[in-house]
């Protein structure tokens, strides 16, 4: 059985992993991409459909274009994290409002996450973005 100690630890553990999930889609709503950036492990790595960026330089690129361009709103739910000492899972359902070529869209999916503690501090090691549906708003997804 593990030390209370040990539980303490992984309530932190999930708590500030749950935050940095929070804090994405606050910086995503704001622009930030530095901010957003800095979330990521030094190597850490964006994926969703065809588009897979590694490392800092790469990922400040991609959301530099895409805050420009998306103006994305994610709202995050349903976490699920699972802890293995300094790395973890996690798995979060998104609704995204955005626009995009001057039409307003929504979609729905999930992250599929990896974590990794770097430097005493959780941050993304590799953010996998799967979309259920992705629509025009006038249209509908159903």
């Amino acid at each position: 059985m593990p030390t209370l100690e040990e539980r303490i630890r992984a309530v932190e553990d999930r708590d500030a992993i749950r935050e940095l999930t929070a804090r994405y889609c606050q910086l995503a709503v704001a622009g930030n991409a530095e901010a957003v950036t800095a979330l990521f492990a030094r190597d850490g790595i964006m994926e969703s459909g065809d588009t897979r960026e590694q490392g800092h330089v790469r990922l400040l690129a991609l959301y530099k274009s895409s805050f420009g361009s998306l103006r994305p709103i994610p709202f995050i739910h349903n976490h699920v994290v699972e802890l293995r000492g300094d790395r973890a899972t996690g798995f979060c359902s998104i609704e995204l409002r955005m626009v995009e070529n001057g039409e307003a869209v929504t979609a729905a999916g999930y992250y599929d996450d990896e974590f990794v503690r770097e430097d005493g501090v959780w941050k993304f090691a590799h953010r996998k973005l799967v979309f259920y549906h992705r629509v025009p708003l006038s249209k509908g997804w159903a």
